[in-house]
């Protein structure tokens, strides 16, 4: 048997790569540079924690990015929540800047690496962190397991840096050791009124058997595209999609997941895609990697809510399909409303916006 799994591995094209990647690693993170870094990190925390000793949090600012599920803290219902204008942080106009720096004070915000990653945000974003000394900034980052060059800012110019995923955990705490994570890519396309409201179409709804599995295409993951189109063949409801999903209505995306008994997910590399939380949350069984059944959160997801599939299912899918099926047709409605229950308390974004303002909370004194 190890002769089947090792003879395999003889193709690698470059064997060594693990082993340099991480003597490279480990040499990086014992830089200097990063000591002094976190130095000064903590003369920034000591000065927001006596800020906020004396001063309850004015607002929350959310960046425009995240602003699809309207987020409001149950706990502290009086508490100012705005959603960031598009694109403030790509403004070259220092004097805009320091306007938008001193609405901050007191502020916590919340960005998303898509809200400073896209459109040269980056330069402008460090600037008004670098003005706001009495604002804590908060940055959940869905793309850690493979958009490091702005990871690692976000990291080095947020006091809490959020990461999604499991992947350059180690790395990313060299750059801000106050890591909170990971804090998952839950559900943030419908806010939680709306969900409830929905919960009878979610229950009624006519669904296909055929998997729903539109995945958006990037090229530097080519294993990953060549696995949808060889699914496409079988079932035409897998496959690429544009980006007009963001031009959708909430109803019209909870329209085209609840047509549908199962969803077919591919990660880019191994990551926990936002995706399973949607399929939960409307109701539908997520069809998942192998390679993620026993890491979390997918290893306490009730096994009556989820099917798994290995590399020969890709190219034979239909017993995976018709175990999904199966499930699904033994829960009924009873499965529908669990599986969005589940997802509603602890894989929608305001269970994600808690856990990181909990954190922040803890770090610096913060009175909501």
């Amino acid at each position: 048997m190890s002769a089947v799994l090792a003879n395999p591995l003889r193709a690698l094209r470059d064997a060594d790569l693990p082993s340099r990647h991480s003597r490279e690693l480990m040499v990086f993170g014992q830089d200097d540079a990063l000591f002094f870094q976190a130095s000064a990190r903590q003369t920034r925390q000591r000065r927001l924690r006596e800020h906020f000793a004396g001063e309850p949090v004015r607002k929350l600012l959310i960046g425009n990015n995240l602003q699809g599920f309207d987020f409001r803290h149950p706990g502290h219902p009086g508490l100012p929540v705005e959603v960031l204008d598009k694109g403030c942080f790509q403004s070259s106009d220092l004097a805009a800047l320091g306007r938008l720096a001193e609405s901050l004070t007191g502020c916590v915000v919340v960005v998303n690496n898509n809200d400073v990653g896209h459109g040269n945000g980056m330069p402008g974003y460090a600037e008004l962190v670098r003005r706001c000394e009495r604002t804590v900034f908060i940055a959940w980052d869905w793309d850690n397991h493979h958009w490091l060059e702005v990871s690692t800012f976000l990291a080095a110019h947020s006091d809490v840096y959020a990461p999604a995923h499991h992947e350059n955990l180690y790395l990313l705490s060299r750059y801000n050791p106050t890591l909170a994570g990971p804090v998952y890519c839950t559900s943030v396309q419908w806010p939680r009124a709306f969900l409830a409201d929905h919960l009878a179409d979610m229950l009624t709804a006519e669904r296909s058997n055929a998997p729903l599995g539109k995945h958006i295409p990037y090229a530097p993951f080519g294993f990953r595209n060549r696995v949808v189109t060889t699914l496409s063949q079988r079932y035409p409801s897998i496959g690429f999609s544009d980006r007009s999903f963001h031009v959708r209505t909430p109803e019209e995306r909870l329209a085209e997941w609840t047509a549908h008994k199962l969803h077919w997910i591919v990660p880019v590399l191994n990551d926990v895609p936002i995706r399973i939380f949607d399929a939960l949350i409307s109701g539908g069984i997520p069809v998942l990697p192998e390679s993620l059944r026993h890491l979390p959160p997918v290893r306490d997801l009730p096994r009556e809510h989820v099917v798994f599939y290995g590399p020969q299912d890709i190219v034979e899918p239909q017993a995976v399909v018709e175990l999904g099926i199966t499930l699904f047709d033994r829960g009924g409605k009873e499965g529908i409303a669990a599986r969005h229950r589940l997802a509603m308390a602890a894989f929608h974004g305001d269970h994600s916006m808690q856990h990181m303002l909990a954190v922040a909370s803890e770090q610096f004194g913060l009175r909501l």
